[in-house]
């Protein structure tokens, strides 16, 4: 069974544990040391609150056609949503080459595409990772030692999606990546209930109120 996550502050985490790389997920409640799980042990859900439309700017083509809907877990905290980061505060500066690590998707599968990407103070968007145009070595995050950062989520449609990602670091003073493990982490994307199920839900509180 797999513990549903549907709110709060939690990383997609990197630990360097008996000379190999791997991946968790560790969320912070509760306080003061959080909660850490092996990827497939969490369910992250994705609720409606996270509906949009791909921005009407050519930048964000890679998202899809302007205007059409996706589901966004964002870089600011919504407290209906997962805010989910990238970290790697486990791993001191210095253990790895230029203190970088890198977080690689090498396998996906979903009801639609998914995307990972960054936004500059300009508004201009970094694309890390896109399933649109399939997935190589190109769809990859760097991610460094001792930091704690987030980005923007991206699922094109309702449905449930599995992303594995690989982690890789190569050590100070070392000529080849240590070894590691791949994790795979499940994604729900929830829709808001259709006017059939609005109304069926109605019609089931309105039965209810009349036996009461």
């Amino acid at each position: 069974a797999q513990t549903v996550l549907r709110s709060g502050h939690m990383d997609l985490g990197l630990a360097y544990e008996d000379g190999v790389l791997k991946t968790h997920l560790h969320t912070h409640a509760p306080e003061p040391d959080g909660t850490e799980y092996e990827p497939e042990e969490v369910l992250l859900e994705v609720g409606p609150a996270a509906r949009t439309a791909v921005p009407d700017n050519p930048a964000f083509s890679f998202l899809g056609p302007a205007g059409s809907p996706v589901y966004l877990l964002p870089t600011t905290e919504n407290p209906e949503l997962p805010f989910l980061g990238l970290a790697a505060e486990e791993i001191a500066p210095g253990v790895f080459q230029g203190d970088v690590l890198t977080l690689t998707l090498v396998n996906f599968s979903g009801a639609g595409e998914f995307a990972l990407f960054s936004v500059d103070t300009f508004g201009s968007p970094t694309v890390w990772m896109n399933t649109r145009d399939g997935v190589d070595v190109s769809d990859f995050t760097p991610v460094r030692a001792g930091s704690h950062g987030h980005a923007n989520w991206v699922f094109s449609a309702p449905g449930d999606y599995a992303l594995t990602f690989r982690p890789s670091g190569t050590l100070v003073g070392g000529t080849e990546p240590v070894p590691a493990e791949a994790g795979t982490f499940t994604f729900r994307v929830v829709p808001e209930p259709g006017t059939a199920a609005l109304l069926s839900l109605g019609a089931l509180l309105l039965l209810r109120h009349r036996r009461a």
